[in-house]
């Protein structure tokens, strides 16, 4: 790396507008230079406006944002991916941030890219994995268009469906199914799989028409395909008219599975995600009906209580406290 990048990418992560404008004024060549990760300075630049992909959503400051704009100005290519295909747009994405998206794709950002060597881990996966179904608005054609992502979005299912069976196009793009520190799931594509699946997608995008179809066709509302129960994930993401839906269509507020990264969520409940995330209004609806906030998870031995105080989710905390 070259000084100028070195010192480019210092002015775009502080906002510092007048540096990066002279430095790309006199090294232009530094748009097309990469780090170590195969990173690019508009790379770099959306990473600093996004808090590094913070979730919750980290705004960033309009100067941060400013650079953006400038290096895409300078004639930044937002299609170049780092080594493991991430680029800019998978970003904003993941991180929730539509107008970023929007001001990459107007640049000709590509919403099909696929990162990690997979064609369906393109930036509306992220967002939709991640309970962001607001990010369709920018990030358009649905990509990839299959039976998870539709019912993640609230749209039409039937066009998935041959009589009994799923279509090709219900399983396109179904080799993303979560980030990396994720454990390794050995597909198997069965119907049942890819039902209860896009079930949880649907959950913790707060889709309860979807919702309803899937479970019209077979979805089991107390699955877990992967990583955890669609209680579970609409807990995580504080949806509480989907966590209803599921309570009154046979949902187990008290199954115990594991949930999330390697060793994150051992034998959890949904109350243990609910309290840490300090979704209140799930919280809330789960003591209401007759969920054991004593009840403890298997790796750490931990309530609700306990989750909430370490997340520092302290409505949570002091709801649970007044709960008993």
């Amino acid at each position: 790396m070259s000084e100028d990048f070195t010192a480019a990418r210092a002015a775009a992560q502080d906002g510092n507008l007048e540096a990066l404008a002279a430095i790309l004024k006199r090294a232009p060549d530094v748009l097309a230079e990469r780090d170590e990760d195969g990173q690019t300075l508009i790379a770099l630049a959306c990473r600093a406006a996004t808090g590094n992909v913070a979730i919750p959503l980290d705004p960033g400051t309009p100067e941060q944002h400013a650079a953006v704009d400038h290096i895409l100005e300078g004639g930044a290519d937002p299609n170049v991916a780092d080594k493991d295909g991430w680029t800019p747009l998978h970003t904003a994405g993941m991180a929730g941030h539509t107008s970023l998206a929007h001001r990459l794709v107007r640049a000709g950002a590509s919403v099909a890219a696929g990162a990690h060597g997979k064609s369906g881990a393109t930036p509306l996966s992220y967002a939709l994995f991640y309970a962001k179904p607001y990010m369709a608005e920018a990030l358009q054609p649905v990509e990839p268009d299959n039976l998870r992502a539709a019912a993640a979005l609230g749209r039409g299912l039937g066009r998935f469906f041959d009589g009994e069976n799923l279509t090709a196009s219900a399983t396109d793009g179904l080799d993303f199914y979560a980030p990396t520190f994720f454990p390794t799931w050995q597909r198997t594509l069965a119907k049942q799989e890819v039902l209860d699946e896009a079930l949880s997608w649907a959950a913790r995008n707060n889709q309860c028409e979807s919702m309803g179809e899937l479970v019209k066709r077979g979805a089991n509302v107390n699955a877990n395909p992967f990583r955890g129960t669609p209680l579970l994930w609409a807990c995580y993401s504080d949806k509480v008219e989907a966590a209803e839906w599921l309570l009154d269509h046979g949902a187990d507020p008290d199954l115990r599975h594991d949930w999330g990264g390697e060793g994150h969520g051992v034998s959890a409940v949904a109350m243990h995600l609910a309290a840490q995330h300090n979704a209140v209004n799930c919280v809330r609806l789960l003591l209401d009906r007759g969920a054991d906030a004593t009840i403890v998870d298997g790796a750490h031995d931990g309530t609700p209580l306990g989750w909430a105080e370490f997340g520092g989710a302290t409505e949570a905390v002091e709801l649970l406290k007044a709960a008993g």
